[in-house]
């Protein structure tokens, strides 16, 4: 079974995969399969966002579409930057320049740490049918002094409840194994198993 994933991310195409190969489940990106222009992510929740690109791209390509929509909320911030998490530098921000954004408005603050969450919502929408979701966090701080190499947004700066090390200086295994999206996506594997059996 192929299932298209919205998204040009190969990050989130990977942890993805890898929880969803042992279902006997090929994840391929979007733009693999058809060149379709991207919607306007107009929600003010992650669910309304996964939904909107699910049922969007799924409707416009005939195919089973994973949308996911996730992001960092921190305390100190008041939940910022949230939903804004990929644009919080601004429109096309990179990792980096959404990671030193962070760390200045922490250090605004005179913080070298804040209570954070890892929050992730999926939604998988098939052509004329309901579709499913499920949601995934996980808890933990931001730090204002990035640390590894692995992962990608604003993993170097998140450290898990119950570790010394950042998200991106887990093993990807590791990572998959707690991380928000993975939660998220275990959630849905157990939906889809159920549904079959149905």
């Amino acid at each position: 079974m192929k299932i298209v994933f919205a998204t040009k991310n190969r990050g989130k195409v990977r942890e993805v995969q890898e929880k969803l190969k042992e279902f006997g489940i090929k994840v391929v990106p979007v733009d693999e399969v058809a060149e379709v222009e991207a919607p306007e992510e107009t929600g003010e929740t992650f669910c309304e966002n996964a939904y909107q690109k699910a049922t969007y791209y799924s409707g416009k390509l005939g195919m089973p579409v994973i949308a996911e929509d996730s992001g960092l909320e921190v305390e100190a911030l008041g939940g910022k930057p949230g939903v804004y998490s990929s644009r919080f530098a601004g429109e096309n921000a990179t990792d980096e320049e959404n990671n030193r954004k962070l760390i200045e408005e922490l250090k605004k603050r005179e913080l070298e740490s804040s209570p954070a969450r890892y929050v992730s919502f999926i939604f998988l929408a098939f052509p004329e049918k309901a579709g499913l979701w499920s949601e995934g966090e996980v808890r933990g701080r931001v730090i204002t002094e990035p640390r590894g190499t692995g992962g990608f947004g604003y993993d170097p700066l998140f450290v898990p409840e119950g570790y010394e090390k950042t998200m991106a200086e887990l093993p990807l295994q590791e990572k998959n194994r707690i991380s928000h999206r993975g939660k998220a996506v275990e959630k849905l594997v157990k939906i889809l198993k159920l549904v079959r059996n149905l």
